[in-house]
């Protein structure tokens, strides 16, 4: 019994022994790791609750455009993008504004808008939706060197005819038939049979035919 108590007595010396010459360095490792994950879940928690709130802004949006009370759409979009303007749901809500802004003449601001998802590059189908409308809006603005421009890098594999058609369009309002004929059949290609968008690049191609 009393060598045990001995042996017992051993391993506590040696054990404060090891905290006085190590304890610090124990408590630090130990903090950075429990604040290391307790951050990440608070992270983690912030980031859950911040889509969810940006969720049901979203979803209020979707229901005032419903009512096509575009002052009032502007309005809610404005605010879903200054709250939640790193979120998935502030891009579609770039878009929409976007739309808006374009309808209302504003194409500057419109483009603004677009640029900011073509920057932010969080979700692949958005910003090649979002340069589909850039381009668009160079052309009515007669940008047709920045039109061509964004219409730059890799397209969405689902939109590649769409960017082929739009530089058909690009070309077109240029008077460069030829380029736009060629684009177009490209756009056709492209295009998945039974896409609607096929009856459409064909009636472009039948009236640059008859130029």
């Amino acid at each position: 019994m009393a060598t045990f108590d001995l042996d017992e007595q051993e391993q506590l010396d040696a054990l404060q022994q090891f905290w006085r010459s190590y304890g610090r360095i124990v408590v630090a490792v130990v903090l950075s790791v429990v604040i290391g994950f307790g951050g990440t879940k608070w992270w983690e928690h912030q980031t859950k609750t911040k889509a969810q709130s940006a969720s049901a802004t979203f979803n209020k949006l979707e229901a005032v455009q419903a009512s096509e009370d575009l002052d009032l759409v502007s309005s809610v979009s404005e605010e879903l993008i200054a709250e939640y303007g790193d979120t998935y749901y502030a891009d579609l809500a770039r878009l929409n504004l976007a739309k808006n802004e374009a309808d209302n003449g504003e194409y500057l601001k419109a483009i603004d808008l677009l640029r900011g998802i073509e920057n932010d590059a969080r979700d692949s189908s958005l910003v090649s939706l979002a340069k589909l409308r850039l381009g668009a809006l160079y052309v009515m603005t007669e940008q047709f060197d920045l039109a061509m421009t964004a219409l730059d890098g890799d397209a969405d594999a689902s939109m590649s005819g769409l960017f082929a058609d739009m530089r058909g369009d690009i070309y077109a309002a240029q008077g460069s038939n030829q380029e736009a004929f060629a684009a177009y059949q490209e756009a056709l290609s492209l295009l998945q049979e039974g896409n609607p968008w096929v009856d459409i690049v064909q009636i472009k191609i039948d009236s640059l035919g008859s130029q």
